[in-house]
């Protein structure tokens, strides 16, 4: 799943490519099931002549603003990409299901999961969604510190990892960047949130903004099939020090690194830099 470096790596690229200012022209699908408070006519209907003043980020939630006051957001799910091209280059027919056009450039919604979802609101509500309303900060925002980290997970019973996957306790963190943050906090991921110290609360909410912030300088990181444009891998998957490292030595102590289950979700970590 695309995580917080992979959905701003995303956006830095399509207003790289020009995506902003240009009427849409024309909107189709492959696949209307997509839409989620709206049927495909109404999201048509709300972008039809509309242009994209600017796109921004809550958490993995990408935001499209639009001309007069209108919004709409995408949430990428599994395996969802965002192209933005010439109307008449190459695209998989069988996986790319959305269409927004703008003159003789597209904007095209590429998702072998299909498990994407697009919403429309206005300037006014859209944080206010149900999507929204109940995300966290995530570790790029100034008002993000230790404190605040502690206040969402000081009360929690759950393992550490578990609670910081968690989008209403710290927005952005998924899979990859859980292990690394851990593993730079020294923190094994089972240890019970409520049982930190407040060095391991300022460890983590240290490592988090460092390391989300070098995997946006490096374009996110691509482990099997995310590409933040046509073609173009993160590089942020050869900074990783854990997560996949599975029989490598660690980078610290040359331990063996592992991997185990942590609530479902495989989980890479030095059993000796991160003691329980």
């Amino acid at each position: 799943m695309p995580e917080l470096p992979e959905v701003q790596s995303m956006i830095d690229n399509l207003i790289e490519e020009n995506c902003l200012n240009k009427q849409i022209t024309n909107i189709e699908t492959i696949m209307p099931k997509l839409f989620k408070n709206c049927d495909f006519d109404q999201f048509k209907k709300h972008l039809m002549n509309e242009k994209i003043t600017n796109i921004t980020r809550n958490g993995k939630y990408l935001v499209f603003h639009l001309t007069h006051n209108k919004v709409f957001v995408v949430h990428l799910r599994m395996e969802g990409k965002l192209f933005f091209e010439k109307n008449d280059s190459p695209y998989d027919k069988k996986h790319t299901l959305v269409f927004i056009e703008m003159g003789d450039e597209v904007l095209r919604y590429h998702d072998t999961r299909r498990f994407g979802t697009f919403t429309i609101y206005s300037e006014d509500d859209y944080l206010d969604s149900k999507e929204i309303k109940k995300l966290a900060l995530d570790p790029l925002q100034e008002e993000y510190d230790w404190k605040y980290l502690k206040n969402n997970l000081s009360k929690s019973s759950r393992v550490i990892k578990t609670s910081l996957l968690d989008q209403t306790n710290v927005a952005g963190i998924g899979n990859i960047y859980a292990d690394e943050i851990l593993f730079a906090s020294k923190i094994h991921p089972t240890k019970i949130a409520n049982e930190l110290s407040d060095k391991e609360f300022k460890d983590i909410a240290k490592n988090s903004t460092l390391i989300l912030k070098k995997a946006v300088e490096n374009k996110g990181t691509t482990i099997s099939t995310y590409f933040y444009k046509k073609e173009k891998k993160g590089e942020f998957q050869n900074f990783l020090k854990v997560h996949t490292k599975k029989g490598f030595p660690c980078p610290g102590c040359k331990a063996e690194i592992i991997k185990i289950k942590v609530n479902g979700r495989g989980t890479y970590l030095c059993p000796r830099c991160q003691k329980m």
